[in-house]
């Protein structure tokens, strides 16, 4: 017992702490392939090509716009001609933005639970009558 004690660094070695042949060296990492430091995740890389501009010809007018600008201007544009899975998209996405964490957008949001079962009652009710058929066609030609 007492030569245990005796030994130069024997009171260092112990749950946690290695013997010092064992030790990392000063700069030297503990997972030398783990991720590489530039690299990013994929919300960070789908943030950065939302962000990149592009040019859009919009009522004529030439001007830069950040894609997601433009991929969500679309979507309106699709909904505002009665394409219901674009509409079902786009309050899909209300919803989702308005619940996101560290936003607050429930002062900014103007439309209740009513307001958006409403809504998509307004939407199954439009994909029914556009994908119902035309009496005249249920007859077939005479």
């Amino acid at each position: 017992m007492s030569d245990d004690k005796d030994k130069v660094g024997a009171k260092d070695v112990g749950y946690c702490k290695p013997p010092k042949e064992h030790q990392f060296k000063s700069g030297q990492s503990g997972n030398p392939k783990g991720r590489p430091k530039g690299s990013k995740n994929l919300l960070k890389q789908i943030s950065k090509h939302a962000a990149k501009k592009v040019m859009v010809i919009e009522g004529g007018v030439e001007k830069k716009m950040a894609k997601m600008d433009v991929v969500i201007s679309a979507m309106f544009n699709k909904a505002s001609r009665g394409d219901v899975s674009a509409a079902r998209l786009i309050t899909h996405l209300i919803q989702a933005a308005s619940v996101l964490p560290g936003e607050n957008h429930q002062s900014e949001n103007p439309f209740t639970d009513d307001d958006y079962a409403s809504l998509m009652d307004e939407l199954d009710w439009l994909e029914k009558v556009q994908n119902a058929k035309k009496p005249e066609q249920l007859d077939g030609p005479e």
